[in-house]
């Protein structure tokens, strides 16, 4: 009567396999988001090198600005990914002990990779109701929310030099990083002696002539 009325009560298996779903489909949602990532960046790189050729600083040290924050997300999004994978493989554990002991055990590890996840912002909401589920099933216990801005001031510390080394890397090797809070573009490197096309050699001449502007 009362499974009629609220439902069968599901397996320590079956909660194994919704929750084993769920994953997955979050996952292929961070695969779309680091998709959309890469693209955006790409124009983001192409702008950079445009405002380069035109001496525009202020804009080069913003557009740097957004590739350093991009790149830090993806990197979150790739450890979230494998926080992703750990779940997964210990719910697929639980499933093995389950048809032996017929119930869930707790799993600090599983506990551990749940918490970090109810951190990413684009898959939180389901990872929070999936482990409302979990501790029900007793699976995990009560988390405490961590403190996330402990990285902050380390992160604005760094800001400068991780500036300085993404226009080094956007313009092709053809810059030296340098000092860029001060307004300044990084400074031109005396090009290696080699062959190349008369048509590049004029291109770097002219970007060697702007940048040479600016610190006058």
């Amino acid at each position: 009567m009362l499974e009629s009325l609220f439902g069968k009560k599901k397996s320590p298996q079956e909660l194994a396999r919704e929750w084993k779903l769920k994953m997955r489909a979050e996952d292929r949602v961070l695969d779309r988001q680091l998709r959309a990532m890469a693209a955006e960046e790409a124009k983001v790189v192409k702008s950079v090198k445009e405002a380069a050729r035109r001496g525009d600083n202020t804009v080069v040290r913003v557009l740097a600005k957004e590739l350093v924050q991009s790149r830090k997300a993806k990197g979150r999004i790739f450890k979230a990914k494998a926080q992703i994978n750990s779940v997964m493989v210990q719910l697929q554990l639980q499933v093995s002990q389950a048809k032996v002991t017929a119930a869930l055990s707790k799993s600090a590890e599983l506990m551990s990779s749940m918490n970090a996840l109810c951190s990413v912002p684009q898959v939180q909401a389901t990872m929070q109701a999936m482990s409302r589920e979990m501790i029900k099933a007793g699976l995990i216990e009560e988390m405490v929310e961590d403190a996330l801005h402990q990285e902050d001031a380390e992160e604005e510390e760094d800001a400068e030099e991780e500036m300085s080394r993404v226009i080094e890397e956007v313009l092709g090797g053809q810059l030296v990083a340098a000092s860029v809070g001060a307004g300044k573009l990084p400074v031109a490197a005396k090009p290696a002696a080699q062959e190349a096309p008369q048509e590049d050699d004029a291109e770097d001449e002219e970007l060697q002539a702007r940048l040479d502007a600016l610190k006058h």
